[in-house]
C-alpha cells in the first residue's frame, strides 16, 4: 500500500476545497479519500508522534535529583525547570531548551479538527467512520487536557474554575491568523468532557477490538475515571473506574511470573495490563549512561518508598538510578500509556473521598498483590491515612510516566526542594506550597506571536 505523506496531505487538505481535496495531486503523495486513510494520517501525526515533547515534566518533580559529574554538563538545558525559573525555557550557561509542547499540542488538535469535519465526507462504512470519529474525539480531549494540567491554573472546585485561567481553544480547520485568548478553566475542562462523551457514544457504535495503538471504549472510560478525578468528581471518577475493572479484558501484570530481569521492560507488547500506547518517552537531557557525567536520576526519596520485596525495583530502574520502565527505541510500545493500574488507583483515590477508604486499600492490595514478593498487604488506620498510603502507592506504581507533576498540581501543591551542585557548590532551590510556579509560563515564542495573551506571571526564583 501507498505510504501517505501526513504532512504534506494536510497542507492539501488546510488549502484545497473540498472537490479539489478529493482530487489525486501527483504520483509522489497521496491525499487521502477514505477513512482508512485519514486513519493512517491521525496515527502518524499524534499517536506516533515520535517527539516526546514535554520531557521536562520528570526533572519539575521530586522523583528526580541532580547529580554532579565531571564530564559533560547534561543538566544545563533543563536546568530552569529543575529550579522552577521564572522563565524555564531559559537553562543555565546559555544553554536553552524551548517548550513545543504548547505548539505540538495545538497542531494535533488542528489536525482533529480536519479529520472530524472531512470524515463524513470521506468514503468509508458507518463502522469506519464511528470508529475514526470516536478516536479523534478522544485525542482532542487529551491534546486539551495536557495543555490545561501544563499552562492553565489548577483545578480547585467548580466555583473556582468559572474564574481560573485556562487555555484557548481552537475550532478552526483553515490556516488563519486569529489571535487567540485564554477561556476559563471551566470552559476548557467542559470541552474535553464534551469530545469525551463523543467519543464514548461513538466507540458504543463501533465492534471492540484489542489494539494497544489506538484508543477504544475502555481507554476512553479510563481517561473519562482521571478527569472526573481531577475535577473532584468522585462518583462519576469510581462509576468509570468500574467500566474499566468489571468488564475483565485486562490483567494486571503479574511481576512474580513475568520472567522479567534487569534488562527487562515493565512496559512491553507483552504486558496484558496495557490498553493504549502512545508517543514516545525520552530522558535525552536527563541522564547519560557514564556515572562521571552531570545528569538528573531517580531521587533517594523516591527509591525509599520502595520496599525491597517490591519488583518494581528491579523494573522500574537500573542500579545506576536511571529509568528503565521502558525503552524509547522498542517500535512495539510507546511510553506513553493507559493501563488497568491505573483505573484501580483512580478508584481508590475516588472511594476515599466517598467515606469508603477500608475499600480503597483493597484496591491498593489488589495492585500490590502482582507486584511485591512475600508480604504485600498494607492497612490503614483513617481516612487521611488510607489517602496518603493511596497517594504514596499512585506515586510508586505511575513513576516516570507523567503523571506526577500533574497530581502534585491537584494534591494540594505541596512544597518542593532541589539541590543543584557544582563543583564544590551546592544551592537549593526551593518551589513554595500553592507557589504560580506550579503552572507553566506560556512558551516565549507564542507569546511574541500573540502580544494580548494573558500569562501566568511566575515569581523570581532566588
Amino acid at each position: 500500500m501507498k505510504n501517505i505523506y501526513f504532512i504534506l496531505a494536510i497542507l492539501v487538505l488546510l488549502t484545497q476545497g473540498c472537490n479539489d481535496f478529493l482530487e489525486p495531486k501527483s504520483q509522489d503523495k497521496v491525499v487521502p479519500k477514505t477513512v482508512s486513510q485519514l486513519r493512517e494520517l491521525l496515527l502518524g501525526e499524534i499517536i506516533q508522534n515520535k517527539k516526546d515533547y514535554t520531557e521536562y515534566l520528570s526533572v519539575m518533580t521530586d522523583d528526580f535529583a541532580d547529580q554532579d559529574g565531571n564530564q559533560y554538563e547534561y543538566r544545563n538545558q533543563l536546568w530552569g525547570y529543575y529550579t522552577w525559573q521564572r522563565e524555564p525555557e531559559e537553562g543555565r550557561d546559555l544553554a536553552t531548551r524551548n517548550d513545543e509542547a504548547w505548539s505540538e499540542l495545538y497542531h494535533a488538535i488542528f489536525t482533529c479538527n480536519i479529520i472530524i469535519d472531512k470524515t463524513p465526507s470521506m468514503h468509508g462504512t458507518d463502522e469506519e467512520k464511528n470508529q475514526l470519529l470516536a478516536e479523534t474525539y478522544f485525542l482532542r480531549a487529551q491534546a486539551y487536557f495536557e495543555l490545561i494540567n501544563l499552562y492553565g491554573e489548577p483545578y480547585e472546585s467548580a466555583e473556582q474554575a468559572e474564574k481560573a485561567l485556562g487555555v484557548p481553544i481552537n475550532e478552526e480547520i483553515t490556516i488563519m491568523d486569529n489571535i487567540y485568548s485564554r477561556e476559563t478553566l471551566a470552559k476548557v475542562y467542559a470541552k474535553i468532557e464534551s469530545d469525551l462523551h463523543e467519543s464514548i457514544t461513538r466507540f458504543k457504535n463501533t465492534e471492540w477490538t484489542k489494539n494497544v495503538v489506538h484508543p477504544s471504549l475502555d481507554v476512553a472510560y479510563l481517561f473519562a475515571s482521571r478527569l472526573h478525578l481531577y475535577k473532584k468528581e468522585y462518583q462519576s471518577a469510581k462509576n468509570y473506574a468500574d467500566s474499566v475493572i468489571n468488564n475483565e479484558r485486562y490483567q494486571l501484570y503479574d511481576l512474580h511470573t513475568a520472567g522479567l530481569t534487569s534488562y527487562s521492560y515493565f512496559i512491553n507488547r507483552n504486558n496484558p495490563e496495557i490498553m493504549f500506547c502512545y508517543g514516545m518517552v525520552s530522558f535525552d537531557f536527563i541522564y547519560n549512561y557514564s556515572s562521571t557525567y552531570a545528569t538528573y536520576l531517580v531521587s533517594d526519596k523516591l527509591i525509599s518508598l520502595f520496599s525491597n520485596d517490591d519488583l518494581r525495583k528491579t523494573t522500574f530502574w537500573d542500579k545506576n538510578k536511571k529509568p528503565h520502565k521502558f525503552s524509547s527505541t522498542n517500535s512495539q510500545s510507546y511510553g506513553n500509556t493507559y493501563r488497568l493500574s491505573e483505573a484501580y488507583l483512580n478508584r481508590a483515590e475516588a472511594l476515599v473521598f466517598l467515606g469508603k477508604w477500608e475499600s480503597a486499600i483493597t484496591d491498593i492490595n489488589t495492585i500490590r498483590e502482582k507486584r511485591i514478593k512475600n508480604d504485600y498487604e498494607i492497612t490503614a488506620t483513617n481516612r487521611e491515612d488510607a489517602l496518603n498510603k493511596v497517594w504514596e502507592e499512585r506515586r510508586r506504581e505511575l513513576c516516570f510516566e507523567k503523571h506526577r507533576w500533574f497530581d502534585l498540581r491537584r494534591q494540594g501543591m505541596p512544597e518542593l526542594r532541589h539541590i543543584f551542585t557544582n563543583g564544590g557548590s551546592r544551592k537549593e532551590y526551593i518551589l513554595p506550597t500553592g507557589s504560580k510556579s506550579y503552572t507553566l509560563p506560556i512558551p516565549k515564542k507564542i507569546r511574541e506571536q500573540n502580544k494580548i495573551i494573558v500569562n501566568i506571571e511566575r515569581p523570581e526564583q532566588q
